[in-house]
């Protein structure tokens, strides 16, 4: 049993696909299809189904997963410790990342890191279930890092890092009733709102503070809902930062105690990062400011 088919076995459990795993491991379709039929054959099971559309797992498929998570985490701590007494910084880093971060120069980190620590890869992933998907990511160890945001800095099982904080604000436009004022709860009773997907923290925000809004639409995109908003369609929460930069849009504060919107990056608790993993962790932690023309 070779690494090489752990890691084929893994990239077709999360991509359901030869030529998705085959892509995201850089290999030809062939290498991973080939590479999982021998690893069937040296276990004596059949791991996936071929459908016609996706590769499904069989029984003995998922009872794989874990061992073979615990396989490659193995191997990474072995490593560690070698480049450890070298002093090296090496390895592959699967970041869970967020859709319109603008608190701090996330491609900025992202450069100086690549530049200190060339044999650093970082795999950005991104859930369209928000904040949701990039904690579920971390628990079943298909993520080693994520950036998270919300309005506390504890969540069960997850240990956090604070990376920036500022708050949520209602977006409206100019000539909506509740732009330019301080709003309450109640003010939103049957107002148009345009929602999140359930899963983003947003979403989870706007269930809990403002139940008696009148959800007309959901969406998967900051961008897209501040249009929607200036457009008259209905109105939004969002972060002060991305709201800031959409045109034809008035931001207010819930009075008397804004919404705090804290970003922070975690890792499961019952794992310890790989040292490159705990490098980037650091690289996110002490950014630069972002400079006025981003």
């Amino acid at each position: 049993m070779e690494i090489r088919q752990i890691e084929c076995f893994l990239a077709c459990c999360e991509h359901r696909s030869f030529t998705a795993a085959a892509r995201s491991l850089n290999l030809v379709q062939s290498a991973v299809s080939t590479s999982v039929a021998k690893l069937e054959h040296e276990l004596g099971a059949r791991l996936f189904d071929r459908t016609p559309r996706l590769l499904e797992l069989t029984e003995a498929g998922r009872a794989m997963i874990g061992p073979a998570r615990a396989m490659l985490r193995a191997r990474r701590d072995t490593l560690d410790a070698i480049d450890a007494t070298r002093g090296l910084v090496r390895g592959e880093v699967v970041l869970g990342n967020l859709m319109n971060i603008h608190t701090f120069d996330l491609a900025g980190v992202i450069a100086t890191l690549h530049e200190r620590y060339p044999e650093v890869t970082l795999r950005m992933r991104q859930s369209i279930t928000g904040v949701a998907g990039n904690i579920a990511g971390l628990r079943d160890g298909t993520l080693d890092i994520a950036l998270l945001n919300g309005t506390t800095t504890e969540i069960p099982g997850i240990t956090l890092y604070p990376i920036a904080q500022e708050t949520l604000v209602l977006c409206t436009p100019p000539d909506h009733p509740l732009a330019r004022r301080p709003f309450h709860p109640d003010d939103l009773t049957d107002v148009r709102f345009i929602d999140f997907a359930p899963g983003w923290g947003i979403r989870a925000v706007a269930d809990s503070h403002f139940p008696t809004r009148r959800p007309v639409i959901e969406v998967a995109d900051q961008t897209f809902a501040l249009e929607l908003a200036a457009k008259g369609f209905g109105v939004t929460l969002s972060a002060r930062s991305v709201a800031e930069r959409a045109p034809g849009i008035v931001c207010t504060e819930l009075a008397n105690t804004p919404i705090p919107w804290k970003l922070t990056v975690g890792h499961d608790s019952q794992r310890t990062p790989a040292n490159a993993a705990r490098t980037v962790i650091d690289a996110l932690r002490h950014p630069g400011p972002v400079r006025p023309n981003q």
